[in-house]
């Protein structure tokens, strides 16, 4: 990482280009072997090589645009090259599948009404107190499975005091109500994990979708160790980060189809159109505020697997369709 943002500057200042996509041949090939290195790229055939060589190229001007866009909004968020760099925008949105619904799925929910927050913080961050460690869902839409299995070890940590490390790959190969890698949604996750019995540890069943195959069932029910009993609803922006001051993170949805470039700072620019399932872990609502968002893209993803949303503008539409948490039970 250190690498690929000591070349990019380097590439910028000795050029004095004003933008990645202006920068010369020989700059550009730099950047090309240093992002091939970083993230170990090795393609099929030559012809592979020079047509991923000119979807990077792309996806230079789109970083540029991206970057002139959050100037514009008087945002801070910096736009880069990322593990998605090779990708085109088709692809790269081609895993944002979070299937939302017209309708908010009723079963096993109840909405919640937040009573205003007393403290006087104007911020708060649970990560690491309620939240296991940053996740990585690979080349596979199970973003729903990630941000619901989440959910549950953060409420399991807050309301009954035990830390586990669940198994988001139980729900991307057992639950049949969402798709897998094709998609779903954390509230049937949720159901999911109610009717079936429980949920399994990562270590009892470890990931294995990262290169997009759903792969076939193997639950163990001896090895349960979660529940949920049910999962509740926070509605409205102003509800959802007196919830998080006060009580502990949210799963949420948002429009992630340009957080393919996001390198860091405070998101001021952004789409309504919600595809992707995250966690809001903490929230600042003082001036300049914003919520932090933990991604399921690894650590090396954005702000060590985190990202920043301007606060108190739905940003990314993180409002839209409420936010929720469960009711965990030990099995």
């Amino acid at each position: 990482m250190k690498y690929e943002i000591f070349t990019m500057a380097t590439v910028l200042a000795a050029t004095k280009a004003t933008s990645l996509a202006e920068s010369p041949a020989d700059s550009m090939k730099m950047m090309w072997d240093a992002f091939k290195e970083e993230h170990q790229r090795h393609y099929s055939t030559e012809e592979e090589e020079y047509r991923r060589f000119g979807i990077f190229k792309d996806a230079l001007r789109s970083i540029d645009l991206r970057n002139a866009a959050e100037r514009s909004a008087g945002g801070s968020a910096v736009h880069g090259i990322t593990q998605f760099s090779d990708m085109t925008q088709e692809e790269f949105e081609s895993l944002l599948k979070y299937e939302p619904s017209k309708e908010y799925l009723r079963s096993s929910s109840t909405d919640v009404e937040v009573p205003p927050y007393e403290g006087t913080q104007s911020s708060v961050d649970w990560t690491g107190k309620y939240t296991t460690p940053v996740k990585d869902q690979g080349y596979c839409g199970s973003c729903w499975a990630f941000a619901a299995t989440e959910q549950i070890e953060s409420d399991a940590m807050r309301t009954l005091k035990k830390t586990y490390v669940l198994s988001p790959q139980q729900m991307v190969s057992c639950d049949n109500k969402d798709g897998g890698c094709n998609g779903g949604r954390q509230e049937t996750a949720y159901n999911y994990v109610k009717d079936t019995g429980g949920q399994e540890q990562e270590k009892d069943y470890p990931y294995s979708s990262t290169e997009g195959k759903t792969g076939s069932c193997k639950v163990d029910k001896s090895k349960f160790v979660m529940g949920v009993q049910s999962y509740s609803t926070v509605k409205g922006e102003s509800s959802m980060s007196n919830y998080v001051k006060s009580t502990g993170p949210l799963s949420i949805v948002v429009d992630a189809s340009d957080w393919n470039s996001y390198k860091g700072g405070i998101k001021s620019s952004c789409g309504n159109h919600i595809n992707h399932a995250v966690q809001a872990v903490g929230v600042d609502t003082g001036n300049g505020g914003y919520w932090k968002v933990r991604n399921s893209w690894g650590s090396r993803w954005g702000e060590s697997g985190f990202i920043r949303l301007e606060y108190g503008k739905n940003m990314c539409a993180l409002a839209s369709q409420g936010a929720t948490y469960v009711h965990p039970t030990k099995v």
